[in-house]
């Protein structure tokens, strides 16, 4: 458990910069090739709207982790959230800050009507990080359900 006091906060302008090198740092580590431009145009749209949240742990008055939650319309379930990014640095883990945020975004996501909170979990992050028996053990369950995507944007019609 955690040996000093952490605390779940939203991610604001206070806090914006910080999320962002977290942020960067976590798709470096996991090796997406994301721009950095990208990154933090996509954080301010996030930040802007209020479908999404961000949120960040910290502890020692450090950000130690962040978490990125939006959600959508469905017919067959209404309101969903989806947790998006999930990430604390490498010298925090195993101290409980990622079921800390994890909370928090279900706590998020329930306060803004959904009936469900997913994540999506790549087949190559899973053999690195084992996310399922972590998920799992937050009551998360599979789906059965394949998602593909289609991304042919081009990176003009992404940025508008």
């Amino acid at each position: 458990m955690l040996s000093h006091q952490a605390d779940v906060v939203e991610i604001t302008d206070r806090y914006r910069d910080s999320a962002i090198d977290l942020l960067e740092r976590f798709f470096h580590e996991e090796g997406f090739s994301t721009p950095a431009h990208r990154i933090v145009g996509n954080l301010d749209q996030m930040l802007a709207d209020d479908t999404c949240w961000v949120a960040a742990v910290m502890q020692d008055g450090l950000l130690r982790g962040i978490v990125t939650v939006t959600t959508m319309l469905y017919v067959e379930w209404g309101r969903l959230g989806e947790i998006g990014d999930l990430y604390i640095l490498p010298g925090s883990r195993n101290q409980g800050l990622a079921r800390r945020l994890v909370d928090a975004a279900i706590d998020w996501g329930r306060r803004r009507g959904c009936s469900g909170m997913y994540v999506t979990i790549a087949a190559d992050v899973e053999a690195r990080q084992r996310l399922l028996q972590f998920y799992k053990r937050l009551n998360f369950e599979p789906t059965g359900r394949t998602t593909m995507m289609w991304a042919g944007f081009t990176e003009r019609t992404l940025s508008e």
